[in-house]
């Protein structure tokens, strides 16, 4: 999948977490979006394998550790009282399911082999594709895109009762 695609999976993932929380949803969201590329980074590094390592559930799971305990840190150590705890552990789930929304676009795609994601590895070889769309597709992407900014623009309107 491809950039506005995974922006798009990470949109439609957080609808319900937009609707629920209303502008707070949508923060979390904006979060959600911003890391959802983050496994890629595997195109920068030759010694990582493209869709191995960062592409586990075992690295939105550290991500989302390393994102709560670094937050929490940081919070409680500002001049005023506010729920350290709470904020940071809402902003490492959110890291955490922004990378797993990476690994459902990527499961979409068509491909065996090397080219499919092993969410679980080492643990388990399974492959995870669902095989329903080309990767490159630029009509799926931005399908996906649009349908994602069209959910969360719904989810808002529909779901967001202000204080």
């Amino acid at each position: 999948m491809y950039k506005d695609g995974h922006r798009g999976v990470a949109l439609l993932l957080m609808v319900p977490l937009t609707g629920l929380f209303g502008i707070v949803g949508f923060g979390m969201t904006i979060l959600a979006v911003a890391v959802c590329r983050l496994p890629d980074l595997d195109h920068d590094y030759g010694w990582l394998p493209h869709r191995g390592l960062t592409h586990t559930i075992w690295f939105a799971v550290g991500a989302g550790a390393v994102t709560t305990a670094g937050l929490y840190v940081g919070l409680i150590g500002l001049p005023i009282e506010i729920p350290a705890w709470p904020l940071a552990l809402l902003a490492g789930t959110t890291v955490f399911l922004g990378i797993v929304s990476h690994l459902i676009a990527d499961a979409l795609t068509v491909g065996r082999g090397d080219h499919a994601i092993r969410p679980f590895q080492p643990l388990s070889p399974e492959q995870l594709r669902f095989g329903l769309v080309r990767s490159n597709s630029r009509i799926w992407n931005g399908a996906l895109l649009v349908g994602g900014i069209g959910a969360q623009i719904l989810a808002l309107g529909l779901f967001y009762r202000p204080f």
